[in-house]
């Protein structure tokens, strides 16, 4: 029997390699008496339920934030309409005002010009009976001067209609412009509003990405802590009394409990400090000389 130092290791792809093996021609039986468990980093399984509620509340949110866009949208919509549909009714009503007025002022003129005839007509017909002094002439004069009264309170009438309806016209102008002063007011009002509405969501967004970096930093100090915490442990393990199997125990202990809080699957994983974590497992290893599966005989009869 002879017995023949080897060394193995793990290469990149988790293969054994190893060296100062001499040449065989048999399948030898090869003995890891001493080989300690073998810590694979990325083994480490996601938290598949968390992931997927949260995943789900995420999916809940943007379907309300979506239907509350829509209503918003819908609701906006509608009120454009009415808008449009109250100008139109608006705009309808000032202009039968203003045809009102126009027709009122006309019949206005139209009765001053039948008062003025009707009143030449009644001083024609009494010159011509006082000057005849016939009864037909009387009559006609009397008959004339009734028409001219007549077309005097017509006149009179039409033109308080007139009247009324120039101060209809200049109220609805009024209101017209009143409406429109309020429009403008309301429409800068609303862009105050949005703009204010802009500028609040603009410094809600910074806060929120201040708040996401300090959350950041204070998740990888937390996480650094970690590492330097282990490292500390590892070097107690490592400076402390028992043989290098049962510190490489220990160790791995201590390394694989960290590495679940840290894995960058989990919720509160930060990559960086994984690797560092494994650098000073790995480290630790090499330092007691238990690195992967290194370090110990391998025999078999030859």
């Amino acid at each position: 029997m002879s017995v023949h130092s080897i060394m193995v290791n793990l290469n990149n792809s988790g293969n054994v390699i190893m060296t100062n093996a001499p040449p065989l021609d048999f399948v030898p039986n090869v003995e890891m008496p001493n080989a300690p468990n073998l810590v694979r980093p990325n083994t480490v399984r996601p938290n598949t339920v968390r992931q997927l509620r949260a995943r789900a509340e995420f999916h809940a949110r943007m379907a309300n934030q979506e239907a509350r866009i829509k209503a918003a949208e819908k609701a906006q919509e509608k009120a454009i309409k009415n808008a449009v549909k109250k100008a139109a009714e608006e705009k309808a009503r000032e202009t039968a005002i203003k045809n009102a007025a126009k027709k009122a002022e006309d019949n206005a003129r139209n009765e001053a010009v039948r008062l003025s005839r009707a009143e030449a007509a009644a001083a024609k017909a009494a010159a011509r009976a006082k000057r005849e002094k016939s009864n037909r002439n009387i009559a006609a004069a009397k008959k004339a001067a009734e028409n001219a009264k007549k077309a005097a309170e017509n006149a009179k009438k039409a033109a308080e209609n007139a009247e009324k309806a120039k101060k209809a016209k200049n109220a609805a102008a009024n209101k017209a412009a009143a409406n429109k002063a309020a429009a403008n007011k309301a429409a800068a009002n609303k862009a105050a509003a949005n703009k204010a509405a802009a500028n609040k969501a603009a410094a809600n967004a910074k806060k929120a990405a201040e708040n996401a970096e300090k959350a950041k930093k204070a998740k990888k100090l937390a996480a650094n802590a970690i590492v330097k915490n282990v490292d500390n442990k590892l070097k107690v393990i490592k400076n402390g009394p028992g043989s290098k199997e049962i510190k490489n125990k220990l160790g791995t202990k201590v390394y694989r409990k960290a590495s679940l809080k840290l894995h960058p699957q989990r919720p509160d994983g930060n990559n960086e400090s994984f690797v560092k974590l494994g650098k000073a497992f790995h480290n630790f290893q090499s330092e007691i000389g238990t690195k992967v599966t290194a370090g110990f005989n391998e025999t078999w009869t030859g």
